[in-house]
C-alpha cells in the first residue's frame, strides 16, 4: 500500500516530464508544469540531505559507543557507580538522540510544507487542463 503523497509525488513526476519544446511553452500550465519540476527537485534535495544528516549522526553515535565500550575495558572493577568519563559519553549519546528527533521533525515540516505546495500546483494544472 502507498503513501498519498508517494502517490502525489508519482503523479507530479507524471506531469513534469515531457519533450523539451513543450517544457519552453509560455502557457500557463507548461509554467505549473515547471514549478512542479522545481518542486520535486527540492523534495528530492531534502531527502537527500536528511538521509546524508542521518547517516552522520549515526556515524557519531557509533564512535561514541565506540568509545564507551573502550572505556568500559579500561573502568576498573570497584569503582564508584558514576564514572565520570562515562557520564559524558552517556549524555553525549542522549544528546545525539534529541538531536536526531529534531531533525526527524524538522525534515517532517519542510516536507510537509512542500508537499502541501505540490497538491496545490497539481490542483491548478488539472484545472487548466479541463
Amino acid at each position: 500500500m502507498t503513501r498519498f503523497s508517494e502517490t502525489l509525488e508519482d503523479l507530479a513526476r507524471e506531469l513534469s516530464v515531457g519533450p523539451r519544446e513543450k517544457f519552453l511553452d509560455p502557457s500557463i500550465p507548461a509554467t505549473i508544469r515547471r514549478e512542479i519540476t522545481l518542486l520535486l527537485d527540492q523534495i528530492d534535495r531534502q531527502k537527500a540531505s536528511h538521509a546524508i544528516h542521518l547517516r552522520e549522526l549515526l556515524r557519531t553515535e557509533c564512535t561514541i559507543d565506540t568509545d564507551l565500550m573502550q572505556l568500559e575495558q579500561r573502568i576498573p572493577r570497584y569503582t564508584p557507580y558514576h564514572f565520570p568519563e562515562k557520564e559524558k559519553l552517556k549524555q553525549r549519546l542522549c544528546d545525539l538522540e534529541k538531536d536526531r528527533r529534531q531533525l526527524d521533525l524538522r525534515h517532517q515540516e519542510k516536507l510537509h510544507a512542500l508537499e502541501d505546495h505540490l497538491l496545490t500546483l497539481i490542483h491548478k494544472h488539472q484545472q487548466l487542463e479541463i
